[in-house]
């Protein structure tokens, strides 16, 4: 059993933070364009289904959402009951730092775009962050979009941990609590606080740095942004 699937439908706390409408409408505004009539998307770590449901009303017209918690996908799955029971979006268990389709019928080159709001923040190494795009990768179609969600891309992590010492920082949620620099160099270890309630995880923030080069190793060959 995972973390996820003893916090399950608990995660949607973050759906009324005030951080969350500034970060949807950003998303918005990254994916909208790439939305095109037919359009299949791909979202890792979908959790709850909250960007699951904003891409379908803004214009995807299929979508499938995979996570590692059964009890996060069965909150994804009543929260689009019609568009699960009609075909035009499902919900799979499935662990993203492995090699493997989503895609309806298996095959690979599937999706016409990949979203990760807070996916990749999960990799605690390199090695992990290249499996994970590896897998990405491997759902795309030629010449398919990536949309990812992460903490703000620095390479000063440590002014970043620094600055996070500092209250004021932390006076509303979520409240980021930087614990150490990995051996490697190329991260910290970061404790996302949602609320009061127990509404907590361990994430790791790793340099923008890091994040272009396992890009480019997993296999993405467009341009980053």
């Amino acid at each position: 059993m995972s973390r996820y699937d003893l916090i399950g439908a608990s995660y949607n706390v973050v759906e009324n933070l005030p951080y969350r409408a500034v970060e949807n409408y950003n998303v918005y505004l990254a994916i909208k364009p790439l939305l095109k009539p037919g359009t299949s998307v791909v979202e890792f770590a979908c959790g709850t289904g909250f960007y699951s449901s904003h891409i379908r009303t803004w214009g995807a017209e299929y979508m499938t959402g995979m996570d590692i918690s059964p009890a996060m996908l069965e909150s994804a799955t009543n929260r689009l009951p019609s568009q699960v029971a009609c075909g035009n979006a499902r919900f799979v268990v499935g662990d993203g730092t492995m090699s493997t389709s989503f895609a309806p019928d298996d095959s690979y080159g599937h999706f016409d775009l990949a979203v990760g709001a807070w996916f990749l923040n999960y990799a605690p190494n390199k090695e992990k962050l290249i499996a994970m795009f590896e897998s990405i990768s491997l759902n795309l179609k030629s010449g398919g979009d990536f949309v990812g969600v992460v903490p703000h891309p620095t390479d000063d992590l440590a002014k970043r941990a620094e600055n996070y010492k500092d209250a004021s920082l932390n006076r509303y949620f979520p409240r980021n609590e930087y614990l150490d620099e990995l051996d490697s160099g190329d991260g910290w270890r970061l404790r996302v606080f949602l609320s009061n309630d127990g509404v907590d995880f361990m994430t790791w923030h790793m340099k923008k740095s890091v994040y272009e080069e396992a890009a480019r190793l997993g296999g993405m060959k467009g341009k980053l942004e």
